[in-house]
This record gives C-alpha cells, structure tokens and sequence, in this order.
C-alpha cells in the first residue's frame, strides 16, 4: 500500500477547518486556505484600546466547541453587559429592560401595539419549542441533534409564519430576520425563530461574549500555532479518490501542486465543496448544491470621542428605517470600568437590502451607512476617526422551507468514506460553534479511518500477516 504525502489535507481554514485542523494537530496535516489569512468570517482589526469586528462576533458559553478551543490557545471571551435588543423606532432608540415591555414602551398605535403584542407571544412560544428542541437526546449523537433542531418549524417560511403585519411592524421584523443574510421569504420559520430565541435565551452567558481583542484573534494566533502546516493564497481545484489514496490538486501564485493524503476534510462554503470534489454521491452532490448563503456587507467604525454617549449601555440595536439592519457597539463590553475616549461600532446589512448595498463601491456603502447613523446619533458627527466596509459573499447559510439534508447526514455516518464535510451549514442557520462543532466531528472521523489504515498496514506487514499472503497464494 503506498503511502501517502500526508495524512490529512484541510481544505479551508475558516472556524470548521481550524477546528479540524486543531483536533488532527498531532498528526501530518497541510491546510489549504484561499486568502491571505485564517479565521473566515471572524475577521477583526485591532485599533489601540479597541478593535473593528467586521464579521460574526457572538461567541458560545462554556462546554462549547469554540470555547474549548480558545481555552486551549490562550484566548479569552468577556460578557456583554449592555441592552441586546434596543429597537431604533421613529427617531428614538428604545431600550426597555425586557422584550415584553417593548409594546408599552414604543411609541405606535394602537393597531401596531396589538398586532407586536400578538405576534411577539407567538414567537415567544416558538422559541420555548425551539429551546426545548435543543435539549440533547439520551443516545443522539450531534450531526442529528442538529438535524433534528433545523427540522424544528421548517415546512413553512418565516413570512408564512408570521401572516399579515402592519407595515411598520413588518418592516422591524424584516431587519431582525435579516440577520439570518436572508428574507422573511427565503428562510425556514425555525430559522427566524432561532434567531429571537438567541437573543431571548434569558439569564446566563450564552450567546453573550465576546472575544478580548476582537474575533480576528481567533485566526491570527491559529496562524502562529499551525505555522508553515498552512498554505495561503491557495486555491482548490480538485480533490479526488485515487487507489488507497486522496489526491488534492491546487494553485498557489499561479503554480500548480498536487498532493496525497490518506484523508481530507472539506471545510468551505457547500457549493464549492460540490465543485471540487470529484468522488461523492449525486444525491449528496445535489444537497450541497442546494445549500442557500445570503450575502452582506458590514462597516466597522472607530471613534475618537472624549465622553460618554447615548450607547454606551448598548449592544445591539435592530434598525428598520436605515439602510443597515443592525447596529452594534463593540466597545460595550469594554464599559466595565473608567470609560475610556473612543470607541468601536458596527453596522450591517442582510437579505435584499444587502445584495442591492453590495452594487456600490465601498465609498457609497461608507456614506449611506454614516448618514444614517448620523440621523440616529448626532453626537457622532466629527467623532468618526476610521471606517471599513468589508463584503461578505457568500454571507451566512440559512435553510430555506422544506430543504432536505439528510443525503449529507446519511454521507457523513459511513464508515467508509475518506473525504470528509465540515461547515456552519450543517444546521438551520450557520454560526461558529456549528462550524467548529462540525470541524471537530469530521477530524474525529478521520482519525477514526487513519488508525484504521494504519492497523491494516501493521497487519499486513507482520510475519503473520505474510504467512497468510502465503497460504493464499
């Protein structure tokens, strides 16, 4: 049997890739990745006392995945104490201490209280089911927790779900579900509900951390660790079976390589995981293809301002009169103690807006997304010391009404399968720990086919095992 380059090829080094990678560190890898750094869409820039977070931001509780990673690289997470569900409403910014106080507090008709009070007890219902959907089942394993959790409400879109709105209130529910990158249309009803139900989760610190230094640390100091086991600005053209082996061709600057390796795990976005690999099945080749991404810009902003603003006590505010969906104060988390002058914002759009946002230059993204956090908070006027648009295509994953994975669920539980699939598609809405938590799965089940390799390798070089080559002969 001819032995491979490697015993592991990592094909992406976004959080389901580092993951992988992090699990397998023990053994021969390579990690391919297309841009010039690691981390995917944890992306942030360090300024100072602060940093830009440009990407996704809102790291898991303790036990999770990601968190048992960053414990074991040194990294740190630190709560979010401010207001998470602040709404910008008619020129004011709501703030109440709870989501039921928000029909008391804003101001609206009659007709538009009503209708928010309704619909908000039936989503406040949804997400008690879909909370309850994600206790772990004696047994389960976690790729059908997942799937389990993702069927939750999917039959019908999250439009459907919700039925006739006035049309300011649609127009709030609208920016809160583009958080998912996607209409109210397009995703299924659990996807919308997941998206409250995070934000809703009560007490505690779940989905209420960020990471110290921005979540570009992720990948930075994976980039210091993984050292020259990482190749960049390489991209995947195919990767094949071939005899007892895998073969991965790729370019980097123009040149182009191959190499083996006894397994690889696919860790990139579903559409260009079906155009790269040659060996699957078409049902699991279709599932891929059909996988959905919404697209979004985001903008971080620093400032330099001397004194305490409007925000501070702010995390996340839902945005439906502005070119943005949401609006995020990165430095809250920072307002424990002495405030210090300065600080760093976020805003972004998803869904149709984003995908007509990402038509203009990064000028035009600029000066929309400014004059309208000008309009909500004056006081920022001379204030902006630096901005970034950055582009996310593809964006985030999400689930669309009646999608079936279950060819790629029944693909990843064989036994006898050497190219693996990781990413945050694996659930109803992508996010970092379904990334890293589906990473993790991948490398567990390679590591499981290397040691089998390697004991058919033994077996077969022992003098029993030639004595039998023998007798068969």
């Amino acid at each position: 049997m001819e032995k491979p380059e490697y015993d592991v090829i990592v094909v992406g080094g976004g959080p389901s890739g580092l993951s992988a990678a992090w699990e397998l560190r023990d053994r021969k890898i390579m990690l391919l990745e297309k841009t010039h750094r690691l981390g995917g869409r944890l992306y942030s820039v360090s300024r100072g006392d602060y940093w830009l977070n440009l990407g996704g931001h809102l790291f898991p509780p303790a036990g999770s995945h990601m968190r048992n990673i960053l414990h074991s690289i040194g990294l740190e997470v630190i709560p979010i104490p401010g207001n998470k569900f602040a709404i910008a409403w008619g020129g004011k910014v709501y703030k109440p201490k709870s989501v039921s106080a928000l029909p008391l507090t804003m101001s609206m008709s009659m007709r538009e209280r009503i209708s928010l009070a309704y619909h908000g007890l039936r989503i406040m219902k949804a997400v008690k089911g879909w909370q309850k959907a994600m206790q772990p089942v004696y047994g389960e394993n976690n790729q059908r927790r997942r799937a389990r959790v993702a069927r939750y409400m999917a039959e019908q879109s999250f439009y459907q779900f919700m039925g006739p709105l006035p049309q300011r209130l649609e127009a709030l529910f609208r920016s809160a579900a583009r958080r998912a990158a996607a209409e109210m249309e397009e995703q299924h009803a659990g996807v919308g509900v997941s998206l409250f139900g995070a934000v809703w989760s009560g007490k505690g610190d779940a989905m209420a951390l960020n990471l110290n230094g921005g979540s570009g640390r992720f990948g930075e100091v994976m980039m210091e660790l993984l050292g020259k086991r990482v190749h960049y600005q390489t991209t995947v053209k195919s990767v094949s079976k071939t005899a007892d082996y895998i073969t991965v061709v790729y370019q980097t600057n123009g040149v182009e390589h191959q190499a083996t390796a006894s397994q690889v795990i696919i860790a990139v976005p579903a559409y260009q995981a079906a155009e790269i690999v040659t060996d699957m099945p078409e049902d699991v080749r279709d599932t891929l293809q059909g996988v959905q991404y919404g697209p979004f810009p985001t903008m971080g902003i620093i400032t330099d301002e001397t004194g305490p603003m409007p925000y501070d006590d702010i995390y996340a505010i839902t945005t439906p009169d502005a070119s943005f969906d949401m609006f995020f104060n990165h430095a809250n988390p920072l307002r424990t103690g002495a405030r210090k002058p300065g600080g760093s914002l976020m805003v972004y759009s998803g869904g149709e807006p984003a995908r007509e946002m990402l038509k203009l230059t990064d000028e035009q993204i600029r000066d929309r997304y400014l004059a309208d956090v000008y309009k909500m908070f004056p006081q920022l006027k001379g204030h902006i010391k630096e901005t970034i648009v950055q582009r996310w295509v593809p964006g985030n994953t999400y689930r669309p009404a009646g999608f079936n994975f279950e060819p790629m669920l029944a693909y990843s539980e064989r036994d006898d399968v050497d190219i693996h699939f990781a990413g945050d598609y694996f659930a109803e809405i992508g996010n970092m720990e379904i990334a890293t938590g589906s990473g993790h799965e991948a490398a567990r089940r390679a590591r499981v086919r290397l040691m089998k390799r390697e004991d058919n390798i033994s077996e077969f070089r022992t003098p029993l095992g030639a004595n039998a080559l023998e007798k068969e002969a």
